[in-house]
């Protein structure tokens, strides 16, 4: 995945949450996602036009304590995001 990649949220999917649990929703096909943490972070930095490598710039500087793992996590959900349909890449 290139670091300079941007996506734009899937205006079909909806996010709705309830007892500290994420859900990203579409009607239109009952498709639903659950989110942890991270995921639901990367969708919000997605949803205001960040960029692979902002958004991994920003939760290092969030969260150092996990700075070894966040590429992964980050690369890990954009994918699982765009697969489901929730993303859309940018240059699409």
């Amino acid at each position: 995945m290139d670091d300079s990649q941007k996506f734009t949220l899937n205006s079909k999917f909806k996010v709705e949450t309830f007892d500290n649990e994420i859900l990203l929703y579409a009607v239109s096909n009952s498709k639903g996602i659950y989110l942890n943490e991270t995921a639901y972070l990367v969708w919000e930095m997605c949803g205001k036009g960040h960029s692979v490598d902002e958004i991994i710039t920003l939760l290092k500087e969030a969260y150092p304590e996990q700075r070894d793992t966040i590429r992964e996590d980050v690369i890990a959900a954009l994918e699982s995001l765009v697969e489901n349909g929730a993303l859309i890449p940018a240059d699409e």
